[in-house]
C-alpha cells in the first residue's frame, strides 16, 4: 500500500510546479513550447522514489488489526487520492490552455480592431480619390497636358500627373492588402474562439469528476473514522503522507527560486533586445526623415521650374497650371501628413514601451531590506503558539496553531514568490525576502497576497486551517537560507 500514497504525493508536488511554470513562464514561451515543458516535467516527475516507499511500507506495518473492510476503504482512499491528484494536474494543465487560449483571442481582437480601423480609413480615402478623380481632375489633367508649349513643359506637366497617380494606386493596393488581412484575422479569431470553447468545457468536465472525487474521499474518511481502529487508521495516514510532504516542499521552493532566476535572466535579455529594436527603430526613423527631406527638395524644384514655365505662358496656361501644381502639391502635403502623423504614432508607441519597460524594471528590481541573520524573524501568527517545534518527526517547518479565522503573517518584509492551491497542503505562499532568505506559510485557507507583490513584515498573507495535513486552525512555517531549511528563532 506504498505506493498509491507516494504517488499522489509526487503527482500533487507536480501541480504545484506546474502551476508555477505556467505563471512564470507565459512571458517568454509560445503555446506550444509551454505545453510541450508541462509534458516533459510531467514525464520526468512520474519516477518513483523507493526510499520513501520503504518508509511509508514501515508506517503502514502498524495497520495490522484493521478488519477487511476497513482496509479496503483505506485502499479505496488512497486510489481515490491518486485520482484526485492526476485530476488536479489535467486541471491545471487544462487551465493554463484555457488562459493562453484566452490571451490568444483577446490579441487577435485588438488587432482586428486595429486592422477594421485601418480599412475604414483607406476606403474613405479611396471614396475622396475616385470621387475628385471622376468629377474634377479628368478635365483638369486634360486641360493641363493640350496647353504645354513644348516638350520640356509637357514632361514636366506628365510628371505631376504620374505623382499624383502614383499615389492614388498605393492607396488602392493598400485597402486590397488591408482588407485581406481583415479576412484572416476574422478566420483566426473564429478559430482560436471555437478552441476556447472547446477548452472551457473540458475544464468543467474535470471541475465536476474531481467534486465527485473529493465528496467520495470524504465519505471514506467519515467510515473511517467510526471507529477507533480507523481512526488510528487515518492519523497512520496523515502521517505518512506528513513525511512524503517533506520532499515535496523542497522541491517546491526549490523550483520556484530555480525558476525566478531564469525568468529574471530573461527579463534582461528582453530589456536588451528592446534596446537594440529601440536603436534600430530610431535608425529607420531618421532614414524616412531624411527621405522626406529629399523628396520635399525635389519638389521645390519642381515647384520652381514650373513657376518658370508658367511665368513665360499666357494668363489661361498659367492659371490650369497653377490650379495642377496646387492640386499635386496638395496631395504631397497630405501625403507628408500622413506619413508624419505615422511616425508621430510610432514614436508615442515607442515612449510608452520605455515607460512600460521601466515600469517592470522598477517593479521586479526593486530593493529588499538586507537581513543579516535568520534571528531578525517576526512570528507568523499573531496571538497564535508554537504546535511542533521544528524537526518533530523530521519535518522542516514549525507548526503554529491559532483561533480559527487567524491571519497569517509576513515574518519580513519581501516580495512574493508564488502564491498557489496545493490539496494536501492547501493555499501556499513564499516570500523572498533577499540575502538568500526565503520563508513558506502553508496551510492556508486562501491567499491573501499574488506573485509579484510587495509585502511588509506583519502584513497578512492568508488564513490558517487549510490543510488536511496540518489540521484546522493550524499552519507550517519554514524559513529556507540559502536554499537550505534551517530552525527559526522568533523575535
Amino acid at each position: 500500500m506504498s505506493r498509491p500514497v507516494g504517488h499522489r504525493q509526487r503527482a500533487a508536488a507536480l501541480g504545484i510546479t506546474l502551476l508555477l511554470l505556467t505563471g512564470f513562464s507565459g512571458l517568454a514561451q509560445t503555446t506550444s513550447e509551454r505545453l510541450e515543458r508541462l509534458q516533459h516535467d510531467l514525464r520526468q516527475k512520474k519516477n518513483l522514489n523507493d526510499q520513501q516507499a520503504k518508509q511509508l511500507e514501515t508506517l503502514r506495518a502498524t495497520l495490522q488489526n484493521l478488519s477487511g473492510q476497513q482496509k479496503a476503504a483505506l485502499a479505496r482512499l488512497d486510489a481515490l487520492a491518486d485520482s484526485v491528484a492526476a485530476l488536479e494536474n489535467d486541471l491545471a494543465n487544462v487551465t493554463a490552455r484555457v488562459s493562453l487560449a484566452e490571451q490568444t483571442l483577446a490579441d487577435l481582437s485588438s488587432r482586428r480592431s486595429v486592422t477594421e480601423a485601418q480599412v475604414g480609413t483607406l476606403q474613405a480615402n479611396v471614396r475622396g480619390i475616385l470621387s475628385a478623380l471622376y468629377r474634377q481632375r479628368s478635365g483638369q489633367y486634360l486641360a493641363l497636358m493640350t496647353q504645354s508649349r513644348s516638350l520640356s513643359d509637357l514632361l514636366i506637366r506628365l510628371d505631376y500627373a504620374n505623382l499624383a497617380g502614383q499615389h492614388n494606386v498605393q492607396i488602392i493596393n493598400a485597402l486590397k492588402q488591408a482588407s485581406a488581412n481583415l479576412q484572416v484575422q476574422q478566420a483566426q479569431q473564429a478559430e482560436q474562439a471555437r478552441t476556447l470553447k472547446d477548452l472551457q468545457a473540458e475544464r468543467a468536465g474535470k471541475l465536476t469528476k474531481l467534486r465527485q472525487s473529493r465528496a467520495e474521499q470524504q465519505t471514506l474518511l467519515a467510515e473511517l473514522r467510526r471507529s477507533a481502529a480507523g481512526q488510528h487508521a487515518v492519523a497512520v495516514r496523515t502521517q505518512a503522507q506528513q513525511a512524503l510532504t517533506v520532499q515535496s516542499i523542497d522541491q517546491l521552493v526549490g523550483k520556484v527560486v530555480q525558476e525566478r532566476s531564469r525568468i529574471e535572466a530573461q527579463r534582461k535579455k528582453r530589456l536588451e533586445e528592446e534596446r537594440q529594436r529601440r536603436v534600430a527603430e530610431a535608425r529607420r526613423i531618421a532614414a524616412e526623415q531624411e527621405r522626406a527631406r529629399l523628396e520635399a527638395i525635389r519638389l521645390a524644384k519642381l515647384r520652381a521650374e514650373q513657376e518658370r514655365q508658367a511665368r513665360e505662358a499666357q494668363l489661361a496656361r498659367e492659371r490650369a497650371a497653377a490650379a495642377a501644381a496646387a492640386e499635386v502639391q496638395r496631395q504631397r502635403q497630405l501625403a507628408l501628413e500622413r506619413e508624419r502623423q505615422a511616425l508621430r504614432e510610432r514614436q508615442a508607441k515607442i515612449r510608452a514601451e520605455q515607460a512600460r519597460a521601466q515600469v517592470v524594471t522598477r517593479a521586479q528590481a526593486q530593493p529588499l531590506p538586507p537581513v543579516g541573520h535568520a534571528e531578525a524573524v517576526g512570528f507568523p501568527l499573531s496571538g497564535g503558539q508554537i504546535a511542533a517545534p521544528y524537526g518533530t518527526n523530521g519535518a522542516q517547518w514549525v507548526l503554529i496553531s491559532g483561533p480559527a479565522g487567524s491571519q497569517a503573517t509576513a515574518a519580513l518584509t519581501g516580495n512574493v514568490l508564488a502564491a498557489t492551491y496545493y490539496a494536501s497542503l492547501g493555499w501556499v505562499v513564499l516570500l523572498d525576502h533577499g540575502s538568500g532568505i526565503v520563508t513558506g506559510y502553508f496551510g492556508l485557507q486562501n491567499a491573501s497576497v499574488t506573485a509579484g507583490d510587495r509585502v511588509q513584515r506583519g502584513a497578512a498573507v492568508g488564513i490558517i486551517g487549510g490543510s488536511p495535513i496540518f489540521g484546522a486552525g493550524r499552519m507550517a512555517f519554514q524559513l529556507r537560507q540559502n536554499g537550505q531549511a534551517v530552525s527559526p528563532v522568533f523575535k
